[in-house]
């Protein structure tokens, strides 16, 4: 295999690809990425670590084709590295590859490992695929993606998709709060489907779509995302998603309207001291919200702000960094939080933003 390519282009598509790739594998070969250049001038790179794979092509000056598997993060520190201009790829049949700048000044070799040994990526069929706008599938993602733990396994382990022919929604939980978005949109389902998509598909779908479109797809085990020359497929997850539905109050007697910036860095400064459990004390009352919160080794912590609420005066206790998260990722000026009393699960909802839904459930705190 010799190949040349631009290094900018090279390490930009290399980066895509290092998600993919675990610390910590059973199979060393995992850990490599796999290259072919064919006689056409298309490269074409793999990765996978059995759960998900990405797969990307790209035009490049094929001299000879051929096909080796290389340390995937080593590969691309190295490329990333290389000075600007082409870089030239080789590797004789004897498992080594060879990097050489344009000026010969810099050439490095790295050992690799058979191809045909590199596990084979499940192959997508795009005759039937459903398109979903990219912005509205990055959006609800940045909304879903963070209540789910890398600890968190089976069906809490990733977010609920569900797609109809005039509405899509994506839902995740970790049992004491829930993100849900939705956005009303026509897709050629033909019929109601529901997936749970793992926590690592939904952070790599972030970056190998870009701007584009993506085109989905699925079998019995596997899902597709195609954008443009990348395609990511993930392994279903075959388990049953919590009825989150449930914990959504249908009405709340209550509502407080809060400026988000406003919120978001007065909790900051509250949380500054650690608890074990970072509860902090919200009290409402007629135009003003308290802030508080005591960690006996360290002090106490009072803020006080305007409001726009009529209602009852309420005193709950939140685990303050699931608000922190949600007030991070939330786009419009105001917030409103709906409430029923101090026992039951709070609603915050920002405004819609380019037509997608945005609601936060959060469960109170027994302090």
């Amino acid at each position: 295999m010799k190949i040349f390519v631009e290094k900018s282009l090279f390490s930009n598509e290399l980066k895509l690809f290092q998600g993919i790739f675990e610390k910590k594998t059973l199979m060393e070969i995992l850990q490599n990425i796999k290259i072919t250049a064919f006689e056409n001038g298309v490269l074409e790179l793999t990765a996978t670590d059995l759960e998900i794979g990405l797969q990307s092509s790209m035009k490049v000056d094929v001299r000879e084709s051929g096909s080796v598997t290389v340390n995937g993060r080593d590969f691309y520190d190295l490329i990333s590295r290389m000075p600007d201009g082409p870089v030239e790829i080789s590797e004789n049949n004897d498992l080594q590859i060879v990097i050489n700048n344009a000026a010969k000044t810099s050439k490095y070799k790295l050992l690799g490992m058979q191809s045909s040994d590199y596990p084979n990526l499940p192959e997508a069929d795009f005759s039937e695929s459903i398109h979903l706008v990219s912005m509205n599938l990055h959006s609800m993602i940045n909304k879903t993606y963070y209540i789910i733990s890398p600890e968190m396994k089976f069906n809490l382990g990733g977010a609920l998709l569900s797609l109809g022919s005039e509405r899509w929604e994506m839902a995740s939980t970790d049992g004491h709060r829930l993100a849900f978005c939705s956005a009303e949109e026509k897709i050629n389902t033909g019929e109601s489907l529901e997936f749970i998509v793992s926590r690592k598909t939904l952070l790599e779908l972030l970056k190998v779509g870009g701007d584009l479109d993506i085109d989905f797809a699925f079998d019995k085990n596997n899902l597709f995302f195609r954008a443009g020359n990348r395609i990511l497929s993930a392994r279903i997850i075959d388990q049953k998603f919590p009825n989150y539905r449930a914990v959504i109050p249908e009405s709340t007697r209550f509502k407080a309207t809060v400026n988000t910036e406003k919120l978001l860095t007065t909790l900051r400064r509250v949380l500054v001291f650690k608890t074990r459990n970072n509860g902090v004390f919200f009290r409402f009352s007629a135009g003003k919200l308290i802030l508080e919160r005591t960690t006996p080794e360290k002090g106490e912590a009072h803020e006080e702000m305007e409001i726009d609420y009529s209602g009852d005066s309420i005193d709950v206790a939140f685990n303050g960094h699931f608000v922190l998260d949600f007030l991070t990722h939330v786009e419009t000026e105001l917030v409103e939080i709906g409430m029923n009393d101090s026992e039951n699960s709070f609603v915050f909802k920002p405004g819609s933003i380019d037509g997608i839904d945005f609601t936060y459930v959060v469960m109170p705190l027994n302090l």
